[in-house]
């Protein structure tokens, strides 16, 4: 997770460095995003131990995809919340999604939290499969 959540917060604050100045950038200013945006990533973590814990004491073994995930969702978070440090006017929103603008962070949380989710879903079938498929004693 601490590798993820590296490279995801370096990425991001690196391409709004890069972007500010040389693209159309939309500078998003909610006040108060940070400490939201701290107690969901305190949440986020605190729910993958707690999952990762279950899987290893219903014998599921380690679900890889979890901590990744969670690091690229923790990572975006910071990424965004250390942004409204760094550039006063808020956080620099320089991809064009259509109707709206986004950063690399908003595709690490989106990406961190679909990941994540999937990663423990597909943990859990298989496992499943794997109870029911043992034969029996």
């Amino acid at each position: 997770m601490l590798w993820t959540f590296s490279v995801a917060l370096s990425a991001d604050l690196l391409t709004k460095a890069f972007a500010v100045g040389r693209v159309a950038v939309i500078y998003n200013d909610k006040p108060g995003e940070l400490l939201r945006r701290l107690v969901m990533s305190i949440v986020a973590v605190a729910v993958v131990v707690l999952l990762t814990r279950l899987a290893a004491w219903r014998g599921i073994g380690r679900i890889w995809g979890a901590w990744v995930g969670v690091g690229l969702l923790v990572g975006g978070i910071a990424g965004n919340g250390v942004s409204r440090l760094i550039w006063a006017r808020g956080v620099p929103d320089f991809i064009d999604m259509g109707p709206q603008m986004w950063n690399l962070a908003d595709f690490m949380i989106g990406l961190g939290l679909t990941g994540g989710v999937l990663s423990v879903a597909v943990s859990a079938v298989l496992a499943f499969t794997r109870e029911r498929l043992a034969p029996s004693a």
